[in-house]
């Protein structure tokens, strides 16, 4: 364990190298070093996880893939024609220990390829062109079907994911984004995740966005048909390239701590202690939790995190790890408040830029055009406050936030709030806050 200072010399960081490797590093970071004695004070726990960037696979996780297709009347022409070319193009990357499986929905779900080894590419791929496009968009059922045929062949020792495409709003079945959510929670659960791809500007992200992100697989934004087939291929890449999966931290508030929850996220605590479970890392990839926690009395550790996760690098094999969070605390209001870690304050401010974000779309959603803009102007003006003291990767995030924080402001003045605004500030709020 190393205990370096940041570099205003005052909040302590807590690293926990997990393995000779680094396969996966693990950082507690407090937003403030100090807090004032003797006085409840609120901290903000930044809990970063990233893994090595320098790693060679010494062997490729073997894939369970389960391809689910709206085949319904809108996808007639040329999605359907490219959602297929890419479909094909997914199996013949597959090798034959790969399993893969397609299912298409419209009024009912039905599947095309069952579960199966790929031995045969060409005899699936043919089966995959013969797909044809009617009816309605019995999404919830295809979804179900779909990690059925996954779940056929499921292993911890291999990736098991649903890849979901649809262009239409979900009018057959459960079709909420609540239910959707959590069937994508009860796959989860069972290790199994689902990636949504949302083509033109018809589906309903909220259903799409809250499928990904229940299951903590990928949501992509498709305006453009033509880059269906890129999409697919950017999605089987990072599958092939996972170094770290089935991530499961535990964190846990001693007594005196009572924990608010996480900043963009909707895991709940029970009895001083919650979990959260993600899906995997690609090599160099670096995702943070912000824990809120209100500190009622003096003591130095307000959380303990720990760490279970699978080890691609080291052969499939478990690797565990902890640390502890900690705070000091002074007499001196002044060393209290200066105590601020501005990279940490950037970092958690871009964050609950994803938060505007969607409190900006419910305002929005209902008509209140002035009152999202006045959200998002707002946000724009922390970011801009915060980008002095962010690291210069956070400052090139901010940049590009107060970009699109201006446009979107702009644009809700206006009264031009559509569809692809909308699709475009929920894909970024999905990605934030999932560190897509």
């Amino acid at each position: 364990m190393k205990v370096p200072l940041l570099a205003l010399g005052l909040a302590t960081v807590f690293c926990a190298n997990l393995m000779a490797g680094e396969t996966l590093n693990l950082n507690l970071v407090p937003e403030r070093g100090y807090l004032l004695r003797g006085s409840p004070g609120e901290v903000v726990v930044k809990i970063d996880l990233s893994a090595g960037a320098d790693h060679h696979k010494a062997r490729r996780t073997p894939l369970n893939l389960g391809v689910v297709l709206d085949r319904s009347g809108s996808m007639t022409g040329a999605k359907l024609a490219k959602a297929k070319q890419a479909a094909r193009m997914l199996v013949d990357r597959l090798r034959p220990d790969d399993f893969f499986s397609f299912v298409i929905f419209s009024d009912e779900a039905r599947v095309v390829v069952p579960a199966q080894r790929v031995e045969d590419p060409e005899a699936l791929k043919e089966k995959i062109e013969r797909v044809e496009a009617e009816g309605s968009t019995a999404l919830y059922a295809g979804v179900k079907l779909g990690a059925g045929q996954v779940a056929e062949f499921f292993s911890s020792r291999r990736i098991n994911r649903v890849i979901l495409l649809s262009d239409g709003i979900a009018n057959v079945g459960p079709s909420s984004p609540q239910e959707l959510r959590r069937l994508g929670g009860q796959l989860a659960e069972r290790g199994i995740s689902v990636t949504t791809i949302g083509v033109g500007e018809d589906y309903n992200e909220d259903v799409m966005a809250g499928l990904a992100e229940a299951s903590d697989a990928n949501y992509y934004y498709v305006q453009d048909t033509e880059k269906l087939p890129q999409i697919f291929a950017r999605e089987l890449g990072g599958l092939l390239a996972v170094v770290v999966r089935d991530v499961r931290i535990e964190v846990v508030c001693p007594e005196g701590v009572e924990p608010l929850g996480f900043i963009g996220r909707p895991e709940k605590f029970e009895h001083q202690r919650a979990v959260v479970n993600l899906s995997q890392f690609l090599p160099g990839q670096a995702r943070a939790l912000f824990l809120r926690c209100r500190v009622n009395r003096d003591q130095p550790e307000v959380a303990r995190v720990n760490v279970q996760y699978t080890d691609e690098l080291g052969g499939g094999g478990a690797q565990t790890a902890s640390a502890g969070a900690r705070v000091d605390f002074t007499d001196d209001p002044d060393r209290a408040e200066h105590s601020l870690n501005g990279s940490v304050y950037a970092e958690k401010e871009l964050v609950l830029t994803a938060v505007a974000k969607d409190e900006a779309l419910a305002q929005a959603d209902a008509g209140h055009y002035a009152a999202a803009a006045r959200i998002l102007a707002a946000q724009d003006a922390v970011l801009n406050r915060a980008y002095g003291s962010a690291s210069p990767a956070a400052q090139a995030r901010i940049r590009a936030e107060t970009n699109y924080l201006g446009d979107f402001t702009g644009q809700l003045d206006g009264g031009a709030y559509d569809g692809n605004l909308r699709k475009v500030m929920q894909e970024q709020s999905f990605n934030a806050r999932n560190a897509k």
